[in-house]
């Protein structure tokens, strides 16, 4: 009994410190206007702006977090218009697929050029709240996609977008106030679950009111 009540104290400080860490990356990421309804402790990384968050130009925000397993990678674009959101979205996985496209080629002591296997090209489908289109990839330690070697990929996950209008007095107003989110979520390939990424990809939300715990 001794022994598990000193067991259970010791765990205290880390349960603690995950909870707090946890916190800290929801109320950064309620600043960007979204926020987290999961479970993990993410820690902020990344934490990079660019431009005037709070005024009314376009501003940019690179935010990254991880809890040591997952690692989420989110491109904040800010006061941009719903119409311009769905061509960059579109453009974006344009230039994925392309990666793709044709041969690839394989680093060695003699490069070589093949065909990307099937199983290394990014899937279409629907994940986010608001069902929109999102891409299952592979990608290499450093988070870049296209590798045509499964040695050398190191994560797979999904990638995709969420489009949070403003809150204008009018509707030209609204549409130029959204925030465009480009959301990158990525499990080691061998603890890559689709159905588990699509689950916790969906728990990624524009922000309401208020930040909600």
């Amino acid at each position: 009994m001794l022994c598990a009540a000193v067991y259970a104290a010791a765990q205290l400080p880390a349960a603690s410190g995950e909870r707090e860490r946890g916190r800290v990356f929801k109320k950064t990421l309620a600043e960007a206007g979204l926020e987290y309804k999961g479970t993990r402790a993410l820690r902020t990384g990344k934490n990079y702006r660019r431009g005037d968050w709070k005024g009314a130009r376009p501003a940019f925000w690179t935010l990254a977090a991880s809890d040591g397993t997952v690692k989420l990678r989110l491109e904040l674009t800010k006061n941009i218009g719903r119409a311009l959101a769905e061509k960059t979205m579109d453009e974006r996985f344009l230039r994925i697929d392309a990666l793709y496209s044709g041969s690839a080629a394989y680093p060695g002591m003699i490069t070589k050029e093949f065909e990307v296997p099937k199983a290394l090209r990014p899937a279409d489908l629907k994940a986010g709240p608001d069902g929109n289109r999102a891409k299952a990839l592979a990608a290499t330690p450093n988070m870049a996609y296209g590798a045509g070697a499964e040695d050398l990929v190191s994560h797979r996950g999904l990638l995709g977008y969420l489009y949070c209008g403003g809150a204008g007095p009018d509707a030209e107003a609204e549409a130029q106030a959204g925030t465009l989110a480009q959301i990158e979520l990525f499990f080691p390939k061998k603890e890559f679950k689709l159905e588990t990424a699509r689950q916790e990809f969906d728990k990624i939300h524009c922000r309401g009111n208020e930040l909600r715990e």
